[in-house]
């Protein structure tokens, strides 16, 4: 939810292409300890339903259109939960990794496979990568997406009304606090 959500408001905020994507992911835990969250073959194949994917890691890819090169921005609300995760598969998780959110470019996750995680690693014959799309999971995500229409518009709007409630809010704070009072009658 926190990728197709996330997808619409930021597509209605900046006017960018923002797209929900679905695939894999290997998540550093820190301390040399690392995780791959990604579906097997066989469970990818015999999905009908994202719920029927029992491991996979949705986020969210800004295109940029006047950029010459191919290098989205990653966005990807659900760093939140890395440690929950990570303490799923009895793995420690550094407290300095812990944030909110990342915001990041997709090269970023350009780099070897941990040599620990090399046996599971799924895209073998591929460029090495910490976070790869998968064509079936996507589909899966479009699938829900559409089967949950009317209910991501209301998320979205209300979120949309969230934003502009605090935006008010925070721009009548300061103008209080930054206009002089006015000058007494006499």
């Amino acid at each position: 939810m926190y990728a197709i959500v996330g997808a619409q408001v930021l597509t209605l905020l900046t006017g960018k292409q923002c797209e929900a994507v679905c695939g894999g992911q290997i998540m550093d835990c820190g301390g040399g300890r690392s995780m791959i969250i990604a579906p097997g073959r066989q469970e990818i194949r015999r999905a009908r339903h994202l719920s029927d994917l029992r491991m996979y890691h949705c986020w969210i890819q800004v295109y940029l259109p006047d950029e010459a090169t191919f290098d989205p921005v990653v966005v990807d609300f659900s760093a939140r939960y890395d440690p929950q995760s990570a303490a799923l598969f009895h793995l420690d998780f550094a407290a300095e990794l812990q944030r909110d959110f990342i915001w990041c470019r997709l090269s970023d996750f350009d780099k070897p496979v941990p040599a620990s995680l090399a046996p599971l690693y799924p895209r073998t014959g591929q460029r090495p990568a910490w976070l790869w799309r998968d064509a079936r999971c996507e589909t899966l995500l479009r699938q829900f997406q559409q089967d949950n229409a009317v209910q991501f518009a209301a998320i979205t709007s209300a979120v949309l009304l969230n934003f502009v409630h605090r935006v008010e809010t925070a721009m009548a704070k300061a103008m209080t606090t930054s206009t002089p009072a006015a000058p007494a009658c006499v």
